[in-house]
């Protein structure tokens, strides 16, 4: 075990506090310089002579320092760092001769990191952050492996990659339409578009589109280019479940001839897309150890158990499980909201929704393509779009968690949800004592919103939503920015707190395990006009029929995991397929 020294710079403010790191310092006050004042003003901690107390970390007033353990990692593995006491990455990702190879892990661990460092974007410093990498260096580092081949051509300049950007929403600043976007592939911009299904949106600027078809607009351009190595850094974001399995099966067929690389989270969609995958595991912002490749099913079944075997590291406390879910018990099929038919007219769409009722202790999930008035039925339920025809079920409290999250208050979430102790929908206790921990908001309670990462935002949002004491709860996109680790914690926290309290929840979501684990049942929206002008809602449908009626749209069948119960993809044209088809069975409740 190697212990690291880590300093969150964005959050270190040394002119705002009484370096309380150094001076609560144990070595620091037998008068050895564990804590000194660096360069650019901010602390160096000394990893040599930290004694791993951990004193630093409870007394710094804005958590900015982390005091860790690496498991079976050491100097000779680091990759890259950025720093004296910065983020390093241990071990790289080797890349496919051809086919697809995902990268698996939580936030903040260096995916996105090493997709940098394949590409030649970044050159690796292995460990030495005083200057720039060098080639040669890291050709000698790797002489004898198969990443030095691929170092060598990238150093050469005959390898050529596209990389897939993460963040597609800042696509949008960039004053062009998305024909022209894609056109800087230099490929079949037209066919590219059509592909993808924007075929109808190329003379549209970047800056109109949509969240969903700026990243559908990322990936036609790399498919675009002819290029040796793709990228794809989480290509679901943003997409429903149906352009979801369109764009995994474009993926497919490049692989098919081409070396890819995938970063996702959501774990059914790239258990469908890659054939192998690396796990990465570490702690947020620290450090991230890149495991060696694993068979697709092994790879995610052992990010479930949290036990990788060969390397003896056990990087989750307890198993993530998936139920089969059976029929509630008929005690608690007690009826606690019933909503009338509503329906809305808008100038170019209109929505209806069949009347329906949820039971105590019930969650539903909301599910369907983009554009077929699910926001909206949410809306309506919480007041804030009024109904053409219908009403919302009088006499019902409800908390409403929104789709688009944006922060308008430099206040820290401690300083918010303080501030909202007074307020008598607001539970205090219950925000500190299961919330906080639940979600893992104990590091950013004391960062302003408006520094907080899209997934912190969002699942700081929802923690807020919870806390006020509601009949029925309404989240719309909970899993948005989360990694696949937040995902499940998150479904398993919203499941529990509304069994808890005997209230209902209704969830918008597109990912599959994360509706698996959170839900009792299912609403399904589908288009029921060619030209998306129609949009209608109905259920709620037990967990199977509402899957059921959902992948049959999509044209993919689901089993379930023999080992873990996890949903799981089948291969078209495989004989569960073919079996499940001829039966109708979309989506199994048993193993297979």
């Amino acid at each position: 075990m190697a212990r690291i020294a880590i300093l969150l710079n964005d959050r270190c403010h040394p002119k705002e506090c009484q370096w309380e790191c150094q001076a609560y310092c144990p070595p620091v006050r037998m008068g050895q310089e564990c804590i000194v004042e660096g360069p650019l003003g901010k602390p160096i901690i000394s990893e040599t002579l930290c004694i791993g107390c951990g004193i630093c970390v409870h007394k710094c007033p804005f958590d900015a320092i982390k005091i860790l353990n690496t498991p079976e990692a050491n100097e000779s593995e680091i990759v890259h760092r950025y720093g004296y006491n910065g983020f390093r990455l241990y071990r790289m990702p080797v890349p496919p001769a051809h086919g697809i190879t995902g990268l698996l892990g939580p936030n903040g661990t260096g995916k996105t990191t090493a997709l940098r460092l394949l590409a030649g974007q970044e050159v690796p410093n292995l460990g030495d952050y005083s200057a720039p990498g060098e080639w040669a260096k890291v050709l000698e580092h790797y002489r004898g492996t198969a990443l030095r081949a691929h170092f060598e051509r990238v150093a050469d300049g005959k390898l050529k990659s596209v990389v897939k950007p993460q963040y597609v929403d800042r696509l949008a600043d960039e004053p062009i339409t998305a024909l022209e976007y894609v056109g800087r592939s230099g490929g079949n911009a037209d066919r590219a578009l059509e592909e993808v299904g924007l075929a109808d949106r190329g003379d549209r600027p970047l800056a109109e589109l949509s969240g969903g078809e700026l990243q559908l607009a990322a990936i036609a351009r790399t498919v675009a280019s002819d290029a040796d190595l793709y990228l794809i850094d989480e290509p679901s974001s943003y997409l429903d479940i149906i352009h979801r399995l369109h764009i995994a099966r474009l993926l497919r067929r490049l692989g098919e001839t081409k070396s890819v690389l995938v970063v996702e989270h959501d774990l059914a969609l790239l258990d469908y897309l890659a054939e192998q995958a690396h796990l990465i595991y570490g702690e947020e912002a620290a450090f991230g150890v890149i495991s060696h490749p694993i068979p697709m099913r092994t790879a995610i079944n052992t990010y479930l158990t949290g036990y990788l075997k060969d390397e003896n590291v056990r990087f989750r406390t307890e198993p993530v499980r998936f139920v089969a879910h059976p029929p509630k018990p008929p005690v608690r099929q007690n009826v606690l909201v019933e909503y009338p038919g509503l329906e809305k007219e808008f100038p170019r769409f209109h929505l209806e929704v069949s009347g329906g009722s949820l039971a105590k202790g019930e969650t539903v999930g909301i599910v369907g393509p983009n554009a077929t008035g699910k926001t909206t039925f949410v809306r309506m339920l919480a007041g804030v779009e009024t109904p053409t025809r219908g009403s919302p079920p009088p006499g019902v409290s409800v908390s409403y968690k929104p789709q688009y999250l944006k922060a308008t208050q430099s206040a820290s979430l401690r300083e918010r949800s303080q501030a909202l102790a007074s307020d008598p929908t607001f539970d205090l206790k219950l925000f500190e004592r299961e919330l906080v921990p639940g979600l893992h908001l104990d590091g950013i309670l004391d960062v302003a919103l408006t520094d907080l990462s899209g997934g912190e935002l969002q699942r700081s949002a929802v923690a807020l939503a919870l806390a006020r004491p509601a009949t029925l709860y309404l989240l719309d996109e909970p899993s948005a920015y989360l990694d696949a680790d937040e995902r499940m914690s998150m479904a398993r926290l919203i499941r529990r707190q509304v069994e808890r309290q005997a209230v209902s929840a209704l969830v918008v979501d597109h990912d599959v395990y994360f509706l698996d684990l959170a839900c009792d049942a299912l609403m399904v929206f589908r288009p029921e006009a060619a030209d998306g002008s129609r949009g209608r809602g109905d259920g709620p449908f037990p967990m199977r029929e509402g899957m059921n009626r959902l992948l049959k749209t999509v044209d993919v069948t689901f089993r379930r995991d023999a080992e873990t119960l996890r949903p799981r993809i089948n291969r078209e044209g495989s004989v569960l397929d073919r079996e499940q088809r001829e039966k109708g069975e979309y989506y199994y409740e048993a193993a297979a």
